[in-house]
Protein backbone atom coordinates (compact mmCIF):
# COMPACT_ATOMS: atom_id res chain seq x y z
CA UNK A 1 0.00 0.00 0.00
CA UNK A 2 1.40 3.67 -0.75
CA UNK A 3 0.77 6.40 0.90
CA UNK A 4 1.38 9.89 -0.30
CA UNK A 5 0.87 12.82 2.28
CA UNK A 6 0.34 16.65 0.86
CA UNK A 7 3.78 17.96 -0.78
CA UNK A 8 3.32 21.16 2.61
CA UNK A 9 2.83 18.11 5.11
CA UNK A 10 5.01 19.07 8.56
CA UNK A 11 5.24 17.73 11.50
CA UNK A 12 6.40 20.15 14.16
CA UNK A 13 5.58 18.42 18.00
CA UNK A 14 7.60 20.22 20.93
CA UNK A 15 6.22 17.83 23.23
CA UNK A 16 6.51 13.89 23.69
CA UNK A 17 3.95 11.86 22.35
CA UNK A 18 2.24 9.96 24.76
CA UNK A 19 4.60 6.60 25.47
CA UNK A 20 7.94 8.52 24.31
CA UNK A 21 10.32 9.83 26.64
CA UNK A 22 11.93 12.35 24.11
CA UNK A 23 9.91 14.60 21.52
CA UNK A 24 9.68 13.81 18.28
CA UNK A 25 12.03 15.57 15.70
CA UNK A 26 11.30 18.38 13.15
CA UNK A 27 10.13 16.83 9.58
CA UNK A 28 9.29 17.58 6.22
CA UNK A 29 8.41 15.45 3.34
CA UNK A 30 10.87 16.49 0.37
CA UNK A 31 8.85 14.62 -2.18
CA UNK A 32 6.58 12.41 -2.87
CA UNK A 33 7.91 9.37 -6.00
CA UNK A 34 6.28 8.21 -8.76
CA UNK A 35 6.37 5.06 -10.37
CA UNK A 36 5.76 5.47 -13.94
CA UNK A 37 6.04 3.74 -17.14
CA UNK A 38 7.72 5.69 -19.23
CA UNK A 39 9.92 8.44 -18.15
CA UNK A 40 9.91 10.76 -21.56
CA UNK A 41 6.16 10.48 -21.26
CA UNK A 42 5.83 11.84 -17.95
CA UNK A 43 8.72 14.76 -17.91
CA UNK A 44 6.73 16.09 -20.87
CA UNK A 45 3.49 16.03 -19.09
CA UNK A 46 4.79 17.36 -15.66
CA UNK A 47 6.80 19.98 -17.50
CA UNK A 48 3.78 21.30 -19.69
CA UNK A 49 1.59 20.79 -16.65
CA UNK A 50 3.48 22.27 -13.71
CA UNK A 51 6.41 23.96 -15.11
CA UNK A 52 8.56 20.64 -13.63
CA UNK A 53 12.22 20.02 -15.35
CA UNK A 54 14.28 17.40 -14.33
CA UNK A 55 17.07 18.55 -11.69
CA UNK A 56 18.80 15.66 -11.23
CA UNK A 57 18.50 11.80 -11.96
CA UNK A 58 20.10 9.22 -10.49
CA UNK A 59 20.60 5.67 -11.42
CA UNK A 60 20.74 2.50 -9.47
CA UNK A 61 21.50 -0.03 -11.53
CA UNK A 62 18.12 -0.95 -13.54
CA UNK A 63 16.34 2.05 -11.21
CA UNK A 64 16.42 5.42 -12.69
CA UNK A 65 15.02 8.28 -10.53
CA UNK A 66 14.49 11.74 -12.37
CA UNK A 67 14.34 14.45 -9.43
CA UNK A 68 11.94 17.04 -11.15
CA UNK A 69 12.34 20.96 -9.72
CA UNK A 70 10.06 23.68 -9.46
CA UNK A 71 13.36 25.54 -10.58
CA UNK A 72 16.56 24.02 -11.74
CA UNK A 73 18.30 26.86 -10.60
CA UNK A 74 17.04 26.82 -6.79
CA UNK A 75 16.69 23.00 -7.10
CA UNK A 76 13.49 23.39 -4.91
CA UNK A 77 12.11 19.21 -4.84
CA UNK A 78 8.60 18.97 -6.32
CA UNK A 79 8.41 15.27 -7.62
CA UNK A 80 10.61 11.65 -7.83
CA UNK A 81 9.37 9.50 -10.99
CA UNK A 82 11.03 6.41 -10.55
CA UNK A 83 11.54 3.40 -13.44
CA UNK A 84 13.06 0.06 -12.90
CA UNK A 85 14.27 -1.64 -15.56
CA UNK A 86 14.42 -4.81 -14.07
CA UNK A 87 11.83 -7.72 -15.47
CA UNK A 88 8.40 -7.40 -13.41
CA UNK A 89 9.94 -4.34 -11.38
CA UNK A 90 8.01 -1.37 -13.21
CA UNK A 91 4.86 -3.64 -14.93
CA UNK A 92 1.59 -0.97 -15.41
CA UNK A 93 0.44 1.13 -12.93
CA UNK A 94 -2.20 -0.71 -10.76
CA UNK A 95 -4.50 2.16 -9.28
CA UNK A 96 -6.43 1.64 -6.40
CA UNK A 97 -3.40 0.67 -4.10
CA UNK A 98 -4.21 3.39 -1.36
CA UNK A 99 -2.98 6.73 -3.33
CA UNK A 100 -5.96 8.63 -3.44
CA UNK A 101 -4.53 11.91 -4.79
CA UNK A 102 -1.40 14.06 -4.57
CA UNK A 103 -2.78 18.06 -4.01
CA UNK A 104 -0.15 20.69 -5.16
CA UNK A 105 -1.21 24.50 -4.76
CA UNK A 106 -0.48 26.66 -8.48
CA UNK A 107 -1.03 30.31 -8.50
CA UNK A 108 -3.33 29.65 -11.93
CA UNK A 109 -4.67 26.83 -12.75
CA UNK A 110 -6.65 28.45 -15.60
CA UNK A 111 -3.38 28.64 -17.40
CA UNK A 112 -2.18 24.86 -16.71
CA UNK A 113 -5.38 23.79 -17.85
CA UNK A 114 -5.18 26.04 -21.35
CA UNK A 115 -0.84 24.68 -21.26
CA UNK A 116 -2.60 21.21 -21.24
CA UNK A 117 -4.83 21.74 -23.59
CA UNK A 118 -3.05 23.20 -26.32
CA UNK A 119 -0.72 19.99 -25.80
CA UNK A 120 -3.53 17.64 -26.62
CA UNK A 121 -4.25 16.55 -22.90
CA UNK A 122 -7.57 16.01 -21.85
CA UNK A 123 -8.74 18.25 -18.88
CA UNK A 124 -11.73 18.33 -16.61
CA UNK A 125 -13.39 21.49 -15.80
CA UNK A 126 -11.94 24.04 -13.05
CA UNK A 127 -14.73 24.25 -10.37
CA UNK A 128 -14.81 27.68 -8.12
CA UNK A 129 -17.32 28.20 -5.51
CA UNK A 130 -16.55 31.84 -5.56
CA UNK A 131 -15.92 31.83 -1.29
CA UNK A 132 -12.65 29.55 -2.15
CA UNK A 133 -9.79 29.06 -4.71
CA UNK A 134 -10.16 27.48 -7.89
CA UNK A 135 -9.81 23.76 -8.22
CA UNK A 136 -8.75 21.53 -11.36
CA UNK A 137 -8.54 17.78 -11.21
CA UNK A 138 -6.32 16.52 -13.61
CA UNK A 139 -5.08 12.73 -14.14
CA UNK A 140 -0.93 11.95 -15.65
CA UNK A 141 -0.23 9.44 -18.21
CA UNK A 142 -0.10 6.60 -15.56
CA UNK A 143 -3.28 7.48 -14.05
CA UNK A 144 -2.31 9.23 -10.76
CA UNK A 145 -4.88 11.76 -9.84
CA UNK A 146 -3.66 15.48 -9.06
CA UNK A 147 -5.85 18.06 -7.42
CA UNK A 148 -4.83 21.31 -8.29
CA UNK A 149 -5.53 24.36 -5.83
CA UNK A 150 -5.20 28.03 -7.58
CA UNK A 151 -4.25 30.70 -5.03
CA UNK A 152 -8.08 32.10 -2.56
CA UNK A 153 -9.66 34.60 -4.53
CA UNK A 154 -8.79 38.27 -3.06
CA UNK A 155 -11.57 39.32 -0.44
CA UNK A 156 -14.10 41.45 -0.91
CA UNK A 157 -12.54 45.17 -0.17
CA UNK A 158 -14.58 46.46 3.21
CA UNK A 159 -15.88 50.05 3.18
CA UNK A 160 -14.16 52.20 5.09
Amino acid sequence: MRTILPAAALLLLSTPAAGLSQPLVQASLLAPGLRVTDLERSIAFYRIALGLVPCRTLHHGALTEVMLCADSASGRLTLILLRDETPGKSPPVTLGDGLAKIVLRVPDVAAVAARLTAAGYAVEAIHQSGRGPAVLMLTDPDGYRHELVGTSPPAPATPG
